[in-house]
């Protein structure tokens, strides 16, 4: 078999579990968007979040949605998403960076995730200066202004190639 048939082999089953496990509810009126992702299971028994593994087969996609999410933070109503698969207990930061002015904003508690767009900011542990922007399952108290919108470094999302291509870029600060 074809290294180019059996990556779209992969993508297409990926599409598939993907769809299956992901649902999201929009409230544009509410200004909030609700997340309800399944996780998929740890692939280390019992081991702590930092040293799990990315599931084998969400290493190397994304699959591309076309949903709205209504980000209350930016005002934006987003049209397109990308379910990938990402490190369960993920810090959200208030922007694209690790300084203060930025801090944990919230958690991405499932281990996949969907993302609207990308943007550059800060390196982190990844090798590279990609954080994507999305919304988290919990709110850190008194970060509540950014209405669960923030970035996670690239670092953990797992993609092979970053950004990930045709996802849009972001332009937020």
């Amino acid at each position: 078999m074809s290294v180019r048939r059996a990556v779209a082999m992969l993508a297409a089953l990926l599409a598939v579990l993907f769809s299956a496990g992901a649902v999201e509810a929009s409230s544009p009126q509410a200004g909030t968007t609700t997340r309800a992702v399944r996780s998929a299971p740890p692939t280390a028994e019992g081991a702590p979040l930092a040293t799990q593994a990315a599931p084998l087969a969400a290493q190397a996609s994304c699959t591309a949605r076309n949903v709205s999410h209504y980000d209350a933070y930016t005002g934006r109503t987003w049209t397109r998403d990308w379910v990938c698969g990402n490190r369960a207990g993920a810090p959200l930061y208030g922007c694209a960076s690790f300084i203060s002015a930025c801090s944990a904003i919230g958690w991405i508690d499932t281990s996949t995730s969907w993302f609207v767009c990308w943007g550059r900011g800060a390196a982190h542990s990844g090798g590279n200066n990609i954080w994507y922007y999305t919304m988290g399952d919990r709110i850190a108290p008194g970060r509540e202004r950014n209405h669960g919108w923030g970035f996670i470094p690239a670092v953990d999302v797992w993609t092979s190639t970053d950004p990930w291509p045709g996802m849009t870029e972001c332009n937020i600060p």
